[in-house]
């Protein structure tokens, strides 16, 4: 629109039409109140499907979400609702989904049951548990293999690891990019209706090798249970929300001792012992016969989720940094890159380093670059490269800056408003580890060197940077710790929150002082 300009009111509108949105029994249809522009009015109408005989007792209901909106009958069969002036929706960094917090309603089928969430959820369970029953069948083979796979393992976790383990070697997961398996290939597979089918075959889809995982461990002597999970990337589920709409997860549960530990071989990427960021830190409802419950999913540590970055450089007198550089990611962090990478070719998973190197040092030029494991799901995915900066330190007459932090360098805040509207959301924690040597130019020292202050905020934050010179002066070794517990923060707390992070980001960005000796000024 080139007439527009700032200042100006634009008024428009438009209509949309979607035939068969809420045509079958299980379909769900999300109607947007708030969008990117202010809405002055926006109205709906819906005309539910009949279902026929049989579905008396099931009708359309509704669910709005962050705000207040009701279907009222019009004629002719039509249901309207209707919202006025709906203020725009701005995103924010790191915020909670967007219909977390946006306004929008959910319409769905449901069964006319008027039941507590306790009573809604036992029967779902209960219901549930007689449907997969079939699935979890341990046959003879099966045995057999529980047998092998677990070998001399003695512990509880040794043997599920051992079975995790050979789950994820012997079946390939044809919903995975990762398989190998064409298209063509795929669609000439056959349906596998036990795991015994899956372990013969060699081949399932997530939820068969889940499947299979669980009668291993059933064979083994555990107990276990299907565990049905939400997905806080898209909602954060509430049990108080009678409706299965925003269970995603299929998972497996495994009672050792008192405790449920949950599994998802089928997730190739995670690490044992973890589950996806997006099924962590819920609350997993456990498919039992006598009737379902919830159980915590416990949120993995950051320490399961690891950046190291070692460097070993080399500073000219001109403010040039030249060296090695090795990244290691681990746990949800290595998840991520490998999930962003295994479906591009070789050039372009070199390509996506450089930008991601370049986005902060513009002149930075990169060679020798290997990545390693990008499909591997055990070992951590790896950047290794030689680097070359020009300009890297800035040179003013006999001195030189530096900024020690590489890793950091030219990075922005975390947060740059200084005011919040929605709460804090980080996926999960995560720690990083950055060792750096610096063989300093011949001819110059530090110059009352000074390293940041510790920071540390109770169990949430832990921030430690240590900067020393050995070998007689001539090399810089900087060391930093970066560890980030928390998840999610209400708004109250994002003053706090923010200033945590502007230290870390102001001691990132600290620089050191070279300055050229007398003994260099006469050798020259």
């Amino acid at each position: 629109m080139p007439a527009v300009e700032v200042g100006s009111i634009i008024e428009y509108r438009w209509k949309e039409v979607r035939p068969g949105a809420l045509a079958a029994l299980l379909s769900y249809l999300r109607l947007q109140f708030q969008r990117d522009i202010p809405v002055q009015f926006v109205k709906y109408y819906l005309k539910p499907t009949s279902l026929g005989a049989g579905y008396t007792s099931i009708g359309m209901a509704s669910k709005t979400f962050n705000g207040n909106a009701q279907f009222v009958q019009e004629k002719n069969g039509f249901y309207s609702t209707t919202m006025t002036n709906v203020p725009a929706f701005h995103e924010e960094p790191r915020m909670p989904p967007e219909d977390q917090v946006r306004t929008w309603m959910l319409v769905f089928y449901q069964l006319e049951r008027n039941k507590k969430p306790d009573e809604y959820w036992s029967q779902l369970g209960k219901e549930q548990f007689e449907k997969v029953k079939p699935r979890l069948k341990v046959n003879d083979d099966i045995k057999k293999a529980s047998v092998a796979a677990i070998g001399d393992a003695s512990t509880p976790e040794q043997k599920l690891e051992r079975l995790f383990d050979f789950v994820r070697a012997k079946i390939k997961n044809v919903d995975s990019e990762a398989s190998g398996i064409t298209a063509s290939e795929r669609a000439k597979l056959r349906e596998n209706n036990s795991p015994g089918d899956t372990l013969k075959r060699g081949t399932g889809t997530g939820e068969n090798i889940n499947a299979l995982f669980a009668a291993l461990a059933i064979a083994a002597g555990f107990d276990v249970r299907p565990a049905y999970l939400g997905d806080r990337s898209d909602f954060f589920f509430d049990p108080n929300f009678t409706d299965p709409y925003f269970r995603s997860g299929d998972d497996v549960a495994v009672k050792v001792g008192n405790e449920w530990k949950f599994f998802d071989p089928a997730s190739t990427y995670i690490p044992f012992g973890m589950l996806r960021w997006q099924e962590e830190a819920m609350k997993a409802l456990i498919i039992d016969p006598k009737g379902g419950f919830f159980v915590d999913v416990p949120l993995s540590p950051a320490e399961k989720s690891k950046e190291r970055r070692n460097g070993k450089f080399k500073l000219t007198e001109d403010g040039t940094l030249e060296g090695d550089v090795r990244i290691e990611y681990t746990g949800h962090l290595a998840a991520e890159k490998k999930q962003q990478n295994d479906d591009d070719s070789p050039t372009q998973r070199e390509q996506n380093l450089k930008d991601m190197v370049t986005h902060r040092l513009s002149t930075a030029e990169l060679s020798e670059i290997k990545i390693e494991n990008v499909t591997d799901p055990a070992k951590p995915f790896v950047y290794s490269f030689h680097v070359r900066v020009p300009g890297y330190a800035q040179k003013t007459g006999k001195r030189l800056f530096v900024q020690p932090g590489f890793f950091e360098h030219g990075r922005n805040a975390v947060f740059s408003s200084n005011e919040r509207k929605y709460q804090v959301y980080f996926h999960y924690p995560w720690l990083e580890e950055d060792t750096l040597t610096i063989d300093l130019p011949r001819g110059y020292e530090l110059d009352h060197p000074e390293q940041p202050a510790p920071l540390r905020s109770g169990d949430v934050v832990d921030y430690d940077v240590k900067i020393s010179v050995v070998n007689k002066s001539e090399q810089l070794m900087y060391h930093r710790k970066f560890k980030f517990q928390g998840l999610l923060f209400p708004t109250a707390t994002y003053s706090t929150l923010k200033q945590v992070f502007d230290l870390v980001h102001e001691s990132d960005n600290h620089t050191i002082t070279l300055k050229q000796t007398i003994t260099a000024k006469t050798d020259q």
